[in-house]
């Protein structure tokens, strides 16, 4: 479902792709573990799709979007059109994106058409003819696309589509790949507008918005993390607080005071958001007058945060 990679999924895919270059041994554990994540999260986002976008004649961003449109048009089936315009999309990421991404989002675009197709009759028990039953059911997808797909690109891969494409005109072209996704999906939440009603296309507007929101929420994950800077002269009482009260590393650098010249240790820690108020107590115990800030950190790789794998 390619809609929901449009902020921060194809940046990450495309340094995850990177992994599989040659020289990093092949740790078979992990390339197993992506396949399940593709295939479980991929079905669950078909599953929403067919059970819940369908019956209110909702679409999902990208080229699912575009399928989904040529079905309500036409009858044609939205798995099909949706495998035959990847098609040429994933020969451009072949030749253009690095191996382990391009492998793993041709893996999961040709599953994704086939989830769409054995998963078509799907129905979930809403009485869509209930306008409160439409919205609740129309969230519920956002909800479930937009959780779904983040565990995809976190395994560095894709379900193929507009992300290739942003891809692509984001690496030429001076445009975010942000605003080439949002560009597109609304050209497609218009033309379903002309198809099945201006109510409905404002209610595809919502649900592309929160599944996207999900899927940054889910992707960047809760337990965020901060990186602080403390700049005191005890720092020498404060790191040892830090090391044995909250089992956070530490690090001291070298610093410089521009306008005195004076050396100074700056004391460097990465801690979740949920250890903060801890070290600000120790920071304000030892020594009042200290100086730090904090800085909102998007992923850590390394021990004690995000596997490097």
């Amino acid at each position: 479902m390619d809609d929901m990679t449009h902020q921060t999924a194809a940046p990450q895919a495309d340094a995850a792709g990177a992994a599989g270059a040659p020289g990093r041994k092949l740790d078979w554990k992990s390339e197993l573990q992506t396949l399940l994540t593709i295939f479980v999260m991929v079905t669950v986002q078909c599953v929403a799709i067919n059970g819940l976008y369908k019956p209110n004649g909702l679409i999902s961003g990208g080229l699912t979007g575009v399928g989904m449109l040529l079905e309500y048009l036409s009858g044609f089936p939205s798995w099909l059109s949706i495998l035959l315009l990847n098609i040429p999309l994933l020969a451009l990421a072949v030749w253009k994106l690095h191996f382990r991404f391009t492998l793993y989002t041709i893996i999961a675009s040709l599953y994704f058409s086939a989830a769409m197709a054995f998963t078509a009759d799907i129905r979930i028990p809403f009485d869509f003819t209930n306008p409160l039953s439409q919205l609740t059911g129309a969230l519920l997808g956002a909800v479930i696309c937009g959780a779904a797909g983040a565990p995809i690109v976190r395994r560095g891969a894709s379900t193929g589509g507009l992300d290739i494409v942003a891809i692509l005109l984001a690496k030429r072209f001076s445009f975010s790949m942000g605003t080439i996704s949002y560009l597109f999906n609304v050209l497609i939440t218009g033309a379903l507008a002309f198809v099945n009603g201006l109510d409905t296309a404002a209610l595809a507007i919502l649900v592309l918005f929160i599944s996207s929101a999900v899927f940054n929420g889910v992707l960047q994950g809760l337990n965020r993390t901060k990186t602080l800077f403390i700049i005191s002269d005890r720092w020498e009482e404060i790191a040892p607080h830090v090391l044995k009260d909250v089992h956070r590393g530490v690090t001291l650098i070298p610093a410089k005071g521009a306008y005195t010249g004076q050396d100074r240790t700056v004391v460097y820690i990465i801690a979740r958001t949920t250890e903060l108020a801890a070290i600000r107590r120790i920071v304000m115990a030892v020594d009042p007058r200290a100086m730090f800030s904090i800085i909102d950190t998007r992923e850590v790789v390394g021990r004690g945060f995000t596997p490097n794998n």
